[in-house]
């Protein structure tokens, strides 16, 4: 019979719930911004003056253009993705063996997504140039949406990732 592992014997799994913290924040502070407008200096949405001020502007002029892949893209990550971060973060919290699977299937959403992103960005667009203006910057920013869940999909390779069999404490 399994039994479960407590969060205290699973420290690198504070890595995981850190980063979903971060990914949830984004989706729900940041993401809204390009699907229901764009990065603008004058807005009257804090955070849309934020991504324009302290990165769109000099790092990320795909995010100002803000085609329709990326407001599909990103309405992904504000309504779907965001609220399934909080349940990963319960998850992993309670150790619940039950997210393997879902969270194996989510990561393929945002490694798809964000690798079509920078693949625009890197390289331009047939619609419009769109090239990142400091690519270290973008990279840094966006990477972290690339290798997380190429992580986790590591950490959910077991059928069981928070418990243990109960002959293995005896």
């Amino acid at each position: 019979m399994p039994i479960p592992v407590p969060l205290r014997e699973r420290r690198r799994d504070w890595f995981f719930i850190a980063a979903f913290v971060i990914f949830a924040a984004t989706s729900f502070l940041m993401d809204p911004v390009n699907v229901f407008g764009r990065p603008d200096p004058e807005s009257t949405y804090v955070m849309s003056r934020i991504q324009y001020e302290s990165y769109a502007a000099e790092a990320d002029p795909l995010i100002i253009a803000n085609p329709r892949f990326v407001q599909l893209t990103l309405g992904i990550s504000a309504f779907i993705l965001g609220p399934f971060y909080l349940v990963l973060i319960y998850a992993f919290v309670r150790g619940r063996d039950w997210i393997r699977l879902p969270a194996i299937f989510y990561a393929g959403i945002p490694v798809m997504g964000t690798t079509l992103y920078l693949g625009v960005g890197l390289l331009g667009d047939a619609g419009g140039d769109y090239k990142f203006l400091d690519t270290a910057k973008v990279l840094a920013s966006n990477l972290p949406y690339i290798v997380v869940p190429l992580l986790l999909v590591a950490r959910m390779w077991r059928p069981h990732p928070f418990t243990r069999c109960e002959d293995a404490v005896s």
